[in-house]
């Protein structure tokens, strides 16, 4: 096993590697067409309109370099004398009128411009979104099983390259329009004037050329691989948000954020390797923009030595080359963005056709809409096997008839292969062989949207969507009216009258993400009353009311009989008290048809299948009224119970398999048991090689107890306690732990081993002090950013939190980039300074060819410093900028894994929003201190060198262009405020879309039982057009004033060669000087000037910045931190008048005075109709949410072992219980790690002979042994699938590994059919009776339950209805009294409670 499982790896290992390869060779293939794979006919108006503007602006900048030469050809003219002073003032005038025009021209081109390429990615990217809605929404659901990681990684994916294509086709896009226009043109200007001085020029250019593509086609291999990476961070997120309850319960938030950590960083190393990169082609084109004026330079003395060429000649065409480079170089930061883009357009592109091209293919549409249906099904000798698990058969060979107008049965064990033949019904998936018919005709021959508005399907587990009650129910007719009439017969149906009542805002009311705000069986009926609305000829109900009480589920039956007598009906189901003896049945076992006929005829048939699985239910029900003790109950207190039929079930047959033999309880489940947590000391903390993070408390470790360790009680003084099992945990030593320590996937950090309460033991002053700075920074970081609204952080306190963040290699980095940056800085004005020697040589007489040389390799000598400055600032700013993201993203994991539960119930706090933020929004907020960071300060530097150069030389002209700068500031101020505002709101339109999305695929199932596809894609419509229009108003908002905030540096430009040449003619100062001011202002403005073309981004990064820092910063106030007591040992639960009411529904109280004890070692079960409280103890009790009594005005209200469980250590807590749920949470990852989950790896409970021994007590071990990979079966989220019974055992399994003090069980068995909820119910029982079944008060068992079997094996029964306790007792009292309120449960009678 353990050889096939390694070379199942390693080809799955191979064939993945093959798949990236061919990825990327298709990326690359793609080429920068990819950009435009979502341009539609529609669109080009707006494209062409957009680049003929671009193509304007980018004119008239070359036509302001004719404008410099021949400004400058008149200073010069000026200084060798050959003009005068009042020639000068006018020649100069004349020309800075015309740029003036140049410059008017050039405003408007690229407000228009920059407009239209905005517009244009919006259309973009509302084209992208409607067609892959289009094409996931054809897929049929093989497609969707078989998604690597889930959908819910899947969607934030597709999200993230939609808003890299739309972002790299905006303002980028029209960016590389407007520089390669320029170039070319500057080019044409520089060959007009000296074709053979620019050639000379340019002769570098293929170089360039040639290294750029190849180091462009590693940039797009890196950003290939970054994607893979990222998409495995985010299946890791989505999956630990998802089942954030499981999580909880099981202290599985450290290995979840270690798993999240391991991710980010693989991908943070791949972002570095694409740095390196990009670093690279930045300093490689920068050092050839200043090289190649080396040889231009030079040959241009010659040129004018010689009189070949005038000085103005030479100055206009060594502009236009500069030009024509400084074109490509200035674009190069941008060049990322469209690289990204091109990436993201032909993964989108890929995702398109592999999705058309998949083996699955679309889902089969077929034709044919019968005018009329009777409602016969027919299942002709079907097999079928699921796409996950292509060697398990789920379906053999199986014929079926389902009569029109009649109601039949399916019976048979989990996995058996029931719930399959209403899945293959609906056709979510198309039989292997044979054929389904309906009404004589093919099922593949019929409009799937005719089939499914003629059947419905009502799963066990039922989805409702994050709309109102009232919405959710009137779905069913999709978007057609539904009258309050109509609504109300609904409810009165379903029996939800007065839970609606309790509802403050009634029918109105939302449900919440996938119905999260009502119970299972509250869910269940709301299902159930949008299938009575749909009404359909056919009918499939598959275990849809497990969670219904025994009288909410006998009227709900009992209305669905009459409602569908008549109609085709199919009942799935483990509970055979719903079939009455004239009704048929078809008994499945081992995936195949094994019995079939009606109930009375089936039941006397001795030794048939029906007849075992008759047997099994019977001796439930034998047990069910039998008292502990062995004493039966009298029958006549009984035999008006749920059950009306056992009469006809006099099978006199007993089935006593021995779950746990002797040596099975020991060690693991051994009666004798007394381990439990004992205080010690922390591990020493270690440092991550990430990032040093602390994830609340440290997690209880587990120890054997000492022989004489006692149980405690509460002390009313609240001064101590009676003996050791609890003990206070001191300050916030506890509060570090290890990221570094899980070895194995599904596993804690816990170990057994020692808990140190102080983490300075051991240490040296060094580690302390480190401890100690961490701390400081975390609070003084949380302090920073809390106090102000995050939609609303400023660049500056965006950026103050990047230091302290960061480790100390990051900070050195960091240190090191804005060395770099200020010597690439301090380059620009170096070169316009040798710049303006190198233009005095054309009128200066002497040595004018030597100092022509040396001005020229100085000019080589400066650009080697900045190629290799260039590469280093922008290659630490970039990895300096992940490191601190890698930080934030961590820091928001950490801090979202202890929010508590309430945090998740609200739907700012959705997974799609976290997920988004985590992933794209984290990726934006990087560019702030990786790019613009970097930017801002080589501006601030250049600018600060210009001007104090400029002032040295001249001071007069220096100020009157200092005094622009508040004019300058205004207008880049109102382009920053218009630009956030609206980046911001475009950002939040594009959440909108990403909830719509993730309901609409997450959630595929219901949305295609109920036709919904329509509806979906609707709303779809509805949020891509809202963002359309948002985008469009951003569109015309900041391209109103991105010209004019371009533009306005030309116009101090204008005005700064005038008053230089005013200056000038009346003799101020000498024309050198002029020139050198000139040079150095105009090319270090320059480059501040395009810092304003950034501003958008930078807004973009600013408030994705915002969002990640708001998860940063989250606070740390949870009720689940502040307990300090750490359990070692739970005990007895006492709930003394709790009261209690989710956060998110303050006003509906769900508990109200509830008191009653449960003794430790005790089974108790807690009963009750669906929504009236149960489920909400379970979760106060391993402290999910708090109630709301504080000690200070009272006692407590709710204690473990004596104590408040206010006061409690939570993990200590929750790791001395275990809980099962109704709904069963699989993890991605093999079933052993599934079963293991939260164990420490060292932990004896986490071998692989405890993992089996849980599974043979759950029933489950022969499936997985009959399994090719056994226990290393990947299941989960793109992994293999599970029945739903089958999914169940392994959760329990997980529970019973775990070998917990206390053993919560909410329904636990309801997906089970009777032999397996009998192996469950033998397991739990020999679990709290011991050996020989003589308690020894080792485990209590708390079990929460509608079905009848798992009340009859608990003491106790605590009954609730709408949240407070109307009964309680032991269960042989308590069915007896034929009165009361748990006898009236029993027999299914509505009545007073």
């Amino acid at each position: 096993m353990a050889t096939s499982s390694a070379s199942g790896a390693m080809g799955e290992e191979e064939s993945k590697r093959a798949h990236d390869d061919d990825e990327y060779e298709l990326l690359r293939r793609a080429g920068w067409k990819a950009l435009f794979g979502f341009t539609t006919k529609r669109h080009l108006p707006i494209a062409f309109a957009a680049s003929f503007m671009a193509v304007v602006a980018a004119l008239a900048v070359p036509a302001l370099a004719i404008m410099y030469g021949l400004i400058f050809r008149q200073f010069t003219d000026y200084g060798a004398g050959k003009i005068s002073s009042s020639e000068l003032l006018s020649h100069t005038s004349k020309y800075c009128t015309w740029m003036t025009g140049f410059t008017a021209l050039c405003w408007l081109a690229c407000n228009i411009f920059f407009g239209l390429f905005v517009a244009f990615g919006e259309l973009q990217a509302r084209s992208a979104r409607e067609r892959i809605f289009n094409v996931l929404l054809s897929k049929d659901m093989a497609w969707y099983d078989t998604r690597d990681g889930g959908m819910a990684a899947f969607l934030p994916t597709i999200q993230m390259q939609i808003r890299d294509l739309q972002l790299s086709v905006a303002q980028p896009l029209g960016e590389a329009i407007f520089c390669l226009v320029q170039a070319l043109a500057a080019l044409g200007v520089a060959l007009y004037f000296s074709w053979n001085l620019t050639m000379i020029t340019i002769c570098t250019v293929p170089l360039i050329f040639f290294v750029m593509s190849v180091l462009s086609r590693r940039m797009t291999k890196r950003l290939h691989e970054q994607a893979g990476q990222l998409q495995q961070a985010l299946k890791c997120l989505t999956g630990a948000l998802q089942n954030i309850e499981a999580v909880k319960c099981f202290n599985g938030e450290r290995y979840e954020l270690h798993r999240f950590i391991a991710a980010i960083t693989r991908a943070a190393s791949v972002f570095n390797r694409q740095a390196n990169v990009r670093s690279s082609q930045i300093a490689i084109m920068q050092f050839f923009t200043l090289s190649i004026f080396v040889q231009g330079f030079w040959y241009g003395s010659h040129l004018v030595i010689t009189g070949q060429k005038n000085a103005g000649q030479v100055i206009t065409t060594i502009y236009a080359a500069l030009m024509t480079v400084q074109a490509i170089t200035t674009f190069l930061p941008q060049l990322i963005i469209l690289q990204k883009g091109k990436v993201a357009g032909a993964r989108l592109r890929m995702l398109l056709e592999q999705i058309r091209k998949d083996n699955s293919g679309p889902e089969i549409q077929g034709s044919q809409k019968p005018d009329h249906y009777s409602g016969n099904v027919q299942f002709q000798r079907v097999t079928f096997t699921y796409p996950t698990r292509p060697d398990q058969p789920a379906l053999r060979d199986a014929s079926i008839f389902f009569p029109a107008g009649e109601t039949t049965f399916v019976i048979g064990r989990s996995g058996s292969g029931k719930s399959t033949l209403g899945q293959l019904l609906v056709r979510f998936y198309e039989p292997s062989s044979g054929q389904i018919l309906i009404d004589d005709t093919p099922l593949g021959t019929l409009d799937a949207r005719w089939l499914r508005d003629n059947v419905t399907l009502v799963e066990q587990h039922s989805v409702l969507f994050n709309e109102t009650i009232r919405r959710n129910i009137t779905l069913a007719k999709k978007d057609e009216p539904v009258t309050e009439l109509a609504v109300t017969q609904m409810v009165e149906f379903a029996l939800l009258e007065q839970m609606i009542q309790d509802l403050p805002s009634g029918l109105d009311t939302m449900v919440g993400n996938r119905g999260g705000s009502v119970s299972g069986g509250q869910r269940q009926r709301m299902a159930l009353a949008r299938a009575r609305l749909r009404d359909t000829p056919v009918l499939v109900l598959d275990e849809s009311t497990s969670a219904l009480d025994y009288v909410t589920r006998a009227a709900v039956l009992q209305g669905i009989r009459e409602w569908r007598r008549g109609k085709t009906t199919i009942v799935i189901t483990h509970d055979i008290s719903q079939i009455l003896p004239e009704d048929f049945v078809y008994v499945l076992d081992n995936s195949r048809v094994v019995q079939e006929g009606y109930r009375r005829t089936l039941e006397a048939k001795l030794g048939s299948a029906f007849h075992t699985f008759l047997a099994s239910v019977q001796e439930e029900h034998t047990k069910a009224v039998t008292e502990p003790k062995g004493r039966k109950l009298s029958l006549d207190d009984t035999d008006e119970t749920m059950n009306l039929y056992a009469a006809s079930w006099g099978v006199d047959t007993h089935r006593r398999s021995t779950i746990f033999d002797n040596s099975f309880l020991s060690p693991i489940f051994s009666p004798g048991r007394n381990s439990i947590l004992v205080a010690g000391s922390l591990s020493e903390c270690r440092r991550s090689s990430v990032v040093q993070l602390e994830l609340g408390r440290s997690s209880p470790l587990p120890l054997k107890q000492p022989p004489n360790s006692q149980r405690t009680s509460y002390d009313p003084t609240g001064t101590g306690y009676e003996s050791g099992s609890l003990r206070t945990i001191g300050g916030d030593a506890d509060r570090c732990s290890s990221i570094e320590s899980v070895p194995h996937p599904l596993t804690s950090v816990q170990a057994e081993e020692p808990v140190h309460l102080d983490t300075s033991i051991g240490l040296s002053f060094r580690e302390k002090w480190r401890q100690k700075k961490v701390r400081f920074r975390r609070r003084n970081w949380g302090k920073e950013i809390s106090t102000s609204n995050p939609g609303s952080l400023s660049l500056f306190q965006i950026v103050r939190t990047v230091w302290p963040a960061l480790p100390a290699r990051s900070r050195l980095a960091l240190v090191g980039a804005a060395l770099f940056a200020c010597i690439h800085a301090a380059a620009t004005p170096t070169f316009a300074f040798i710049f303006a020697r190198l233009l005095s040589t054309f009128y200066a007489a002497a040595e004018q060819r030597k100092m022509a040389l040396i001005y020229a390799l100085s000019i080589l000598g400066v650009a080697v410093i900045d190629g290799i400055a260039s590469y280093c600032f922008h290659f630490l700013f970039d990895v300096s900028a992940q490191s601190w993201t890698n930080v934030l993203k961590a820091e928001a994991m950490r801090r979202i894994l202890l929010q508590p539960r309430e945090f998740f119930d609200r739907e700012s706090n959705s997974v799609s929003r976290i997920a988004e933020c985590l992933d794209h929004f984290a990726e934006e907020a990087r560019n702030l201190p990786g790019r613009f960071v970097g930017i801002a300060l080589v501006a601030v530097a250049m600018v600060t060198i210009a001007i104090i150069w400029s002032m040295i030389s001249c001071w007069k002209l220096t100020l009157v262009s200092l005094s622009m700068g508040p004019v300058l500031y205004l207008i880049t101020a109102c382009y920053n405020v218009i630009s956030h505002r609206w980046e911001t709101a475009s950002n939040e339109a594009d959440e909108g879309i990403g909830e719509v999305l993730h309901e609409t695929f997450v959630n595929i199932r219901t949305v295609r039982c109920l036709v919904l596809e329509e509806h979906f894609r609707t709303k779809y419509r509805e949020s891509i057009t809202e963002a359309l229009k948002v985008g469009l108003k951003r569109a015309i908002y900041t391209g109103s004033i991105h010209g004019l905030n371009y533009a306005s540096l030309y116009f101090v430009t204008v005005f700064l060669f005038w008053f230089g040449a005013l200056i000038v003619s009346r003799g101020e100062f000498a024309t050198t000087d002029i020139i050198q001011v000139f040079t150095i202002l105009l090319f270090s403005l320059n480059h501040v000037n395009y810092l304003g073309n950034y501003i958008p981004q930078i807004n973009i990064a600013r408030d994705a910045g915002s969002r990640l820092l708001r998860l940063a910063t989250l606070p740390q106030d949870s009720h689940e931190r502040r307990g300090t007591i750490q359990v070692q040992t739970a005990g007895e639960v006492v709930l003394d008048k709790v009261t209690f009411a989710y956060p998110t529904r303050k006003e509906q109280a769900v508990l109200r005075d509830v008191s009653f004890r449960i003794a430790k070692g005790s089974c108790t079960a807690i009963v009750g109709s669906s929504g009236s409280g149960k489920s909400t103890i379970a979760a106060l009790l391993l402290k999910l949410y708090e109630t709301q009594s504080l000690p200070v005005f009272g006692p407590p209200d709710f204690l473990v072992s004596g104590r408040d469980v206010k006061t409690l250590h939570t993990a200590s807590l929750r790791s001395r219980m275990a809980m099962v749920s109704q709904s069963p949470v699989i993890f991605s990852g093999t079933i052993a790690e599934n079963i293991s989950y939260g164990l420490a790896p060292s932990s004896s409970r986490a071998s692989m002979e405890s993992i089996r021994r849980a599974a043979r007590a759950t029933g489950i071990a022969e499936f997985i042994d009959s399994l090719p990979q056994g226990y290393s079966t990947v299941i989960g989220e793109g992994g293999s699938g599970l029945s739903g019974g089958q999914a169940q055992r392994v959760a329990i399994a997980r529970a019973l590994v775990r070998d917990p003090d206390i053993l919560i069980l909410d329904e636990a068995t309801s997906a089970l059919d009777a032999e397996s909820a009998g192996i469950i119910r033998d397991t739990i029982q020999r679990l709290v009776e011991g050996k020989g079944g003589a308690r020894d008060g080792d485990m209590t068992v708390i079990i929460i339950t509608h079905a009848r079997e798992m009340m009859a094996i608990a003491e106790y029964i605590v009954m609730l209805d709408k949240g407070r306790v109307v009964e309680e007792g032991k269960y042989e009292e308590l069915v007896r009294n034929r009165h009361g309120a748990f006898g009236r449960l029993l027999r299914g009678e509505q009545g007073e409670g």
